[in-house]
């Protein structure tokens, strides 16, 4: 198997248990700086150069592997540039100071952001537009923290796909809107981030709300009863040429950059072939009781991961703990 030969056991079980792993050079320098003057003449992320990082780097290959071999063509990517923040604008966040860990944006992809059928009503009947993993290829330098490093709320995407198995089993739908996830509507402002919220109502709103509570060093703004929490999280130590990658369901962002030059990162959405949009008002037909079961079970589509036997009975265990 071509994971055998770029994926240690261990990397493996760190992706399975933490839902990120980063492998460490698997990008060679020469596709690097091909891509990185791409970046530099404003191509985008279909250009021959920037495709390259994922298509003739060991990467392709992985992945098709790792999916069972039946991935959609990967045809764009998104370029990812940070620039250092101005010492002034640190810990600000709509104008107005805010504890360090608001400077992370942690979100799932496309949770609470694209616009149901409802033209009155955006957030209501939602789509969640998922995918299966996230893989990202560092262009520069960020082997220090507040770098605008990539950063991961480690193990989130067991507890989100935990969440989704808690709705299904209250018949529905997935996503905010159901099941014990009120709706949090809002109207973006400039300044605002979409994953933020904004002021009175400041909340990782692109987050499952049981999850909202995690992080490694859990700081707060607000109180914890009214939602108004900010989970920290792990940023990721990378060199250029090292490729990260996440669990759709892993909660996800870049930190502050408190660096000297920008940080460049370039994003490859990868979906399994079945994969689709979850759409909730159809949350009954065939399609999407396939993709339930994808967004409550994290490694259906991964079928090189080996799970654990114990792994969909210790899902099942914590989904009845929660509905009890």
């Amino acid at each position: 198997m071509i994971v055998d030969d770029f994926m240690t056991l261990e990397q493996r079980r760190e992706l399975i248990k933490e839902g990120v792993v980063i492998l460490r050079k698997i990008v060679s320098q020469d596709l690097c700086r091909a891509a990185i003057e791409a970046v530099n003449r404003k191509e985008g992320g279909a250009s021959d150069a920037v495709q390259a990082l994922y298509h003739n780097s060991p990467l392709h290959s992985l992945l098709q592997d790792l999916l069972g071999g039946q991935v959609l063509p990967v045809t764009s990517a998104q370029i990812a540039v940070r620039m250092p923040t101005p010492t002034d604008q640190i810990d600000i966040y709509m104008g107005r100071p805010t504890p360090s860990p608001f400077d992370w944006n942690g979100h799932v992809d496309g949770i609470a952001i694209h616009p149901g059928p409802h033209e009155n009503n955006p957030d209501h009947e939602a789509p969640i537009m998922s995918f299966s993993a996230l893989v990202g290829v560092a262009l520069s330098e960020q082997i220090k923290p507040d770098c605008g490093n990539f950063a991961v709320l480690r193990g989130s995407h067991l507890t989100n796909a935990a969440f989704f198995a808690h709705q299904a089993s209250k018949g529905g739908p997935l996503g905010p809107g159901g099941p014990d996830w009120p709706l949090e509507p809002w109207h973006r402002q400039p300044g605002s981030n979409a994953s933020r919220g904004q002021w009175p109502d400041v909340r990782p709103r692109m987050i499952p709300p049981p999850t909202r509570s995690m992080g490694d060093s859990p700081r707060y703004v607000g109180e914890s009863d009214n939602g108004s929490w900010w989970p920290s999280a792990t940023q990721q130590l990378m060199s250029k040429g090292d490729a990260v990658i996440a669990h759709y369901l892993t909660c996800h962002g870049e930190s502050r950059h408190v660096g000297k030059k920008p940080r460049n990162m370039v994003f490859f959405r990868i979906k399994h072939h079945l994969h689709t949009e979850y759409r909730p008002r159809d949350h009954k037909t065939a399609e999407m009781r396939y993709m339930t079961e994808v967004l409550s079970d994290p490694w259906l589509e991964w079928s090189q991961i080996e799970v654990d036997k114990n792994f969909r009975s210790s899902l099942g265990k914590q989904t009845q703990s929660e509905d009890s």
